[in-house]
C-alpha cells in the first residue's frame, strides 16, 4: 500500500512539472492585425531576398 502511494504521488508530481513545455509553447513573433503597414512591407522585402537567394542556390547547383 506504501509503494502504491508513494508512486501516486511521483507520478502526480512529474506530472505537474513536465507539462508546462507543451502545455504552454512560447509564442514567438506574433504580429497583431493591427500591426504598421512599414513592418508588412519588411516582412516583403525580406521574403523577396530570400527567395532570391533561393534562385541563386538553384541555378548554381543546375550548373554543376
Amino acid at each position: 500500500m506504501k509503494n502504491k502511494t508513494v508512486s501516486f504521488m511521483l507520478l502526480v508530481a512529474a506530472g505537474l512539472l513536465l507539462q508546462g513545455c507543451i502545455a504552454f509553447p512560447p509564442l514567438n513573433q506574433v504580429e497583431h492585425k493591427d500591426a504598421p503597414v512599414d513592418s508588412n512591407k519588411e516582412v516583403l522585402k525580406r521574403l523577396d531576398a530570400i527567395d532570391q537567394r533561393l534562385t541563386q542556390l538553384e541555378q548554381k547547383t543546375d550548373k554543376k
